[in-house]
C-alpha cells in the first residue's frame, strides 16, 4: 500500500515549520541582541545559542527532508536527497539530523542548572561567565557530536536492512536508494527462522538512552530544586520574584514542548522496535512533531517573558511612528524640491 501522502504531509509541515522558526527564533534574537528586557545577565548567551540552534535544526530538517519508516524491528531515518551526492555525504548529514536530537535534551538540562544556581547558588554563576561558557558549549557539542559518531558507526547497512530499505521504497513512497540517504535503527536480525538481537546495535542504544535519561533527569532534579528555591524566596524583591518565576514558566514549558514534539514520540517507536511492534509509515508523525518544534519553542519564551511581550507589543507603534517620521521627512523633501524648482524657474525668467 502505498504512504506517499506522508511525503506531501511532511513537506507542508517542513514549509510552515521553517517559516515560523525563522520568525520566532530571529525575533527573539533581535530581542536577546538589544535591551528588551533586564536582569537576565548570562542567561542571554543560553538563549542565544538555543536560537541559533534552531535555525540550524530547521535549516538541516528543510534540506534533508526527513521520513522516518517503522518496519520489521527496523526504525529508517530517511533523507530525500535534494541533489546527487555520496552516500557517505548523506549517511552524515542522516546522523547528523538524529545527533540534533541529543543537543536539544543537552540543552535543556544546562539551561536547568543555570536556572538552579541563579536560585540556590548565585555565587556561582562565574562559571556562565562568556569566558567560561566555551566549555559548556564544548560539552554540549561534544555530546551531539558522540549521537552522530555512535550512529554512524553501530547502525550500518547490511544485506537485511538493504532488502528492507529497497522493498519500503517501492511499496510505500515510489522512491529508490538513490534518491535517499538512511540510517537504520535494526534491532534484530534474521538467523535462519529466528530473529536474535543485534548486540552491536545495542551499544548505540544503550548510549542514546543514557543520553536521554541523564539529561531528562537532570531537568526534573534541577527543576525541583528550582522550584522550591524560588517559593521560598522572602528577602528578595517582588521583581526578582516576578522574573524569575517567568523564567521558570518558561522553562517548564520550553521542556514540556519538546517531550511532546520529540522525546515521547522518538521513545514510543524505539520501544516499539525492540519489542517487536510496527508503526509502518506513522513513524512520519515524528517527523511532523520535528518539523514543528523549533518552530514552537522561541513563542514559548517570547509570549511567557513579560519583557519579550512588552517588546512585541510595542513593535506596531513603532512601525507606525518610523512610518509617520518617514512620511514627514519624505514631505519636508517634496516640499524643498518643489521651494527649489520655483527659485530656479524664477532665475531663468528673469535671465
Amino acid at each position: 500500500m502505498s504512504d506517499i501522502y506522508w511525503i506531501q504531509i511532511t513537506e507542508v509541515c517542513s514549509f510552515v515549520g521553517f517559516m515560523l522558526s525563522v520568525l520566532g527564533n530571529s525575533t527573539l534574537l533581535v530581542l536577546l541582541s538589544g535591551k528588551s528586557i533586564d536582569g537576565i545577565g548570562t542567561y542571554r548567551y543560553l538563549m542565544i545559542t538555543f536560537c541559533v540552534f534552531s535555525l540550524l535544526f530547521t535549516i538541516l530538517e528543510d534540506f534533508i527532508r526527513p521520513l522516518m519508516h517503522h518496519y520489521n524491528n527496523t526504525i529508517i531515518v530517511l533523507q530525500r536527497k535534494r541533489f546527487q551526492f555520496s552516500d557517505s555525504t548523506a549517511r552524515i548529514l542522516t546522523v547528523s539530523y538524529c545527533g540534533c536530537f541529543a543537543m536539544c535534551f543537552v540543552m535543556f538540562a544546562v539551561h536547568f542548572i543555570y536556572r538552579y544556581l541563579v536560585a540556590c547558588h548565585p555565587t556561582k554563576l562565574h562559571y556562565f561567565r562568556p569566558k567560561n561558557f566555551i566549555f559548556w558549549l564544548s560539552g554540549m557539542l561534544f555530546i551531539a557530536g558522540s549521537w552522530v559518531a555512535i550512529a554512524y558507526v553501530f547502525f550500518q547497512e547490511d544485506l537485511e536492512t538493504r532488502t528492507d530499505l529497497v522493498f519500503i521504497l517501492s511499496t510505500c513512497y515510489n522512491l529508490t536508494p538513490d534518491d535517499v540517504g538512511h540510517v537504520p535503527y535494526a534491532f534484530y536480525k534474521t538467523q535462519g527462522n529466528t530473529r536474535v538481537i543485534r548486540w552491536d546495535n545495542m551499544i548505540g542504544v544503550i548510549h542514546h538512552m543514557i543520553v536521554m535519561t541523564i539529561s531528562i533527569s537532570a531537568v526534573f532534579y534541577f527543576g525541583i530544586k528550582t522550584y522550591t528555591r524560588i517559593m521560598s524566596f522572602k528577602g528578595k524583591s517582588q521583581k526578582t520574584k516576578d522574573l524569575q518565576n517567568q523564567f521558570f514558566t518558561a522553562l517548564v514549558a520550553q521542556t514540556v514542548v519538546p517531550l511532546i514534539f520529540m522525546f515521547i514520540p522518538n521513545m514510543v517507536l524505539t520501544t516499539a522496535a525492540l519489542i517487536d511492534g510496527t508503526f509502518g509509515s506513522w513513524a512520519n508523525i515524528t517527523v511532523v512533531m520535528n518539523h514543528l518544534y523549533p518552530a514552537a519553542d522561541p513563542f514559548v519564551i517570547l509570549f511567557i517573558i513579560k519583557g519579550f511581550r512588552n517588546s512585541i507589543r510595542r513593535i506596531p507603534d513603532v512601525i507606525y511612528r518610523c512610518t509617520k517620521t518617514k512620511k514627514a521627512s519624505v514631505s519636508s523633501v517634496v516640499r524643498g524640491i518643489e521651494a527649489q524648482s520655483k527659485k530656479q524657474s524664477f532665475s531663468r525668467v528673469d535671465i
